[in-house]
């Protein structure tokens, strides 16, 4: 498999495609994307090129935005951008960078993965080469949809070229990530991927990771059994990575540790009160370490150095940890009322010093109330902060678990969430006359 030869090609693939999603009149590079969207080259091509374009680019905002919202990062400039994300409450714009960033690049994505899917059925190649191609871009139009939803309230399922794309509201955008990886699931048991694509998407462990957004997404939608079977479908010896080296480097080292950055981690992962992070939780020192940084600007709170998957440029990135699987079956569990289950799988990961990324907590079993379903909850909560550090996830988190939360008005800054969505860009509600209203918080 001579994959520099698709690397070569993949700038051209990504800007015919790329070019050909702007609002204007004329498409002068249909031809181009023709050409890369009815050849074998062209697709693995477009495909490597997702990829990377996902981890070097898309995964930044998905990280950094939530983030500043749910007290991980604090913000250390008066920067617009992030003083905005930090302060939150009715007054974020719908103008802000950051949000701008956020939507148009998961669009973008989502707009290559249909093209993909769309387009491989009428190329030849090997049966598992398609297959794996079909069942991955499958998988990518999931994912980018589900962290769209963790965001905003409403999006539209299918990208449409004149821009006016139709919005679904979430329990649809779920049953759709649902659907599209059980489709993919479906394409790679009855053909399995070839070498030749298994090669295209090194680093991923697909059918690993196809269970694993499986559980996520079933989790999030209230499917409680569904989710603790896909879990458990997950190899939690198995990893998949977005890798990165020579310029193509780790996107959250370029924004939070390289240089003289604008934001840092919070003290104690943004944590407060009873969600303090218990003394010795190893995951404290493979997260963070003590900063020579003062205060941040907003909220007079501490900041550490980040660690972990981010410390170098050349760091890989999970694309999910496998401690989320057992922290899934731990809220699913409890949600139906199965607290003895619930709290086994809690324990398993506060316990856990086998993790295959090392991000172990080496805890002693939970002493809480292990009939009190509520503090369960909060456990896992509490848990699913400090394990899954800078995955993007807790604003979902916070807003399913603690349903009931009311964010308060700006300038509250020791809240757990300053909104609940954000507002849809500016560019989107000028150019979609489909987009809905702003939620109110």
């Amino acid at each position: 498999m001579k994959i520099l030869k698709y690397k070569t090609i993949i700038f051209v693939a990504f800007l015919s495609l790329f070019v050909s999603c702007e609002k204007d009149f004329t498409n002068g590079n249909k031809a181009n994307e023709d050409q890369v969207l009815s050849s074998k080259e062209g697709l693995i091509a477009l495909t490597l090129g997702l990829s990377q374009n996902f981890a070097t680019s898309t995964l930044a905002p998905i990280i950094e935005i939530p983030a500043l919202s749910t007290r991980e990062l604090g913000n250390l400039s008066t920067y617009l951008t992030p003083s905005e994300l930090v302060l939150g409450g009715t007054g974020l714009p719908d103008d802000n960078a950051g949000l701008t960033r956020l939507w148009s690049r998961l669009s973008r994505d989502k707009k290559v993965a249909e093209d993909i899917m769309n387009n491989v059925d009428g190329v030849t190649m090997e049966p598992g080469t398609a297959s794996g191609m079909k069942a991955y871009a499958k998988f990518f139009k999931a994912m980018l949809l589900g962290y769209q939803l963790q965001s905003f309230e409403k999006a539209p399922i299918n990208s449409q070229e004149d821009g006016q794309a139709v919005f679904s509201d979430r329990d649809a955008l779920l049953t759709e990530c649902i659907s599209l990886l059980e489709s993919a699931k479906s394409d790679i048991t009855t053909t399995p991927i070839s070498s030749e694509f298994d090669t295209v998407i090194d680093g991923i462990d697909l059918p690993n990771t196809i269970s694993a957004f499986l559980a996520r997404y079933n989790l999030i939608a209230g499917n409680f059994q569904d989710a603790i079977t896909a879990a458990n479908a997950v190899d939690l010896t198995s990893k998949s990575v977005w890798k990165y080296e020579g310029s193509n480097e780790n996107p959250i080292w370029k924004f939070a540790v390289n240089g003289d950055v604008d934001t840092k981690p919070q003290d104690n992962f943004g944590l407060t009160g009873s969600y303090l992070p218990e003394a010795g939780d190893g995951r404290i020192d493979y997260y963070l370490a003590p900063s020579t940084d003062a205060e941040t600007d907003y909220g007079l709170h501490g900041v550490e150095d980040l660690f972990g998957f981010f410390s170098t440029a050349s760091s890989s990135i999970p694309v999910y940890l496998p401690g989320e699987m057992l922290l899934i079956k731990a809220e699913a569990y409890a949600m139906q009322d199965d607290l003895p289950n619930a709290v086994t799988q809690l324990n398993l990961v506060r316990g856990k010093t086998d993790d295959i990324f090392g991000v172990n907590a080496a805890l002693g079993a939970w002493t809480g109330d292990t009939t009190n379903k509520s503090d369960i909850l909060d456990e896992i909560y509490k848990n699913r902060c400090i394990e899954l550090f800078m995955t993007g996830m807790r604003l979902e988190d916070s807003r399913r678990i603690h349903s009931s939360f009311v964010p308060e008005n700006a300038g509250s800054y020791t809240s757990e969430r300053n909104r609940n969505y954000y507002p849809y860009p500016y560019e989107e509600k000028a150019n979609n006359t489909n987009c809905p209203a702003d939620p109110s918080i």
